[in-house]
């Protein structure tokens, strides 16, 4: 059976699910799917490569008809993934392409008044309060520390402020301004 870009990028998730991003190798991956290291390299170019395809994975079916509802989708999609948000950090100046879910964010932002550069930076500070919160969530888990039982409200009033902050209230139509 020849080897392909998804089953590499489905063993990379496998990986990270099971053991962590500090344990994400192409030699683990290799390794995983019974192949030499070599063979990885005709399918993927190198581990930056690698992260933009799994961030990719992780990301494709975030949706979302609002920001609020987005921004929630891709914190669970992150969040499902071990070292999510850091994959994530690394895959989106990597990548060529937007990821998606973060592509629709300064989308969502125009529609809702904002000139093209606002929306940019604010859908850029969007993905930093999104990555941010899973991280830190992420980090709590993995040191043994009790999770905030009111960490989703915090997110969505964190999203809240952000959409107020730019001028971009309308695209929160999901939930009642409570400034």
């Amino acid at each position: 059976m020849a080897l392909s870009r998804e089953q590499i990028t489905q063993a990379a998730l496998r990986i990270l699910r099971s053991y962590g991003l500090a344990d994400l190798s192409m030699r683990r991956i290799a390794a995983e799917l019974s192949v030499q290291p070599s063979a990885l390299y005709w399918h993927v170019q190198n581990k930056q490569e690698l992260l933009v395809l799994t961030a990719t994975s992780i990301l494709e079916f975030c949706r979302g008809e609002d920001v609020p509802t987005l921004a929630r989708s891709i914190r669970a999609a992150l969040s499902s993934v071990r070292d999510g948000a850091d994959v994530a950090l690394i895959a989106v100046p990597a990548s060529k392409e937007p990821l998606p879910g973060l592509a629709e964010l300064p989308v969502m932002l125009q529609a809702a008044g904002l000139a093209e550069q606002e929306a940019e930076w604010g859908a850029r500070t969007l993905m930093h309060h999104i990555l941010a919160a899973v991280a830190e969530e992420q980090n709590a888990a993995a040191l043994g520390a009790d999770l905030d039982p009111r960490a989703s409200e915090a997110f969505d009033f964190g999203v809240r402020a952000i959409l107020k902050g730019v001028g971009a209230e309308k695209a929160a139509v999901d939930e009642p301004t409570l400034f």
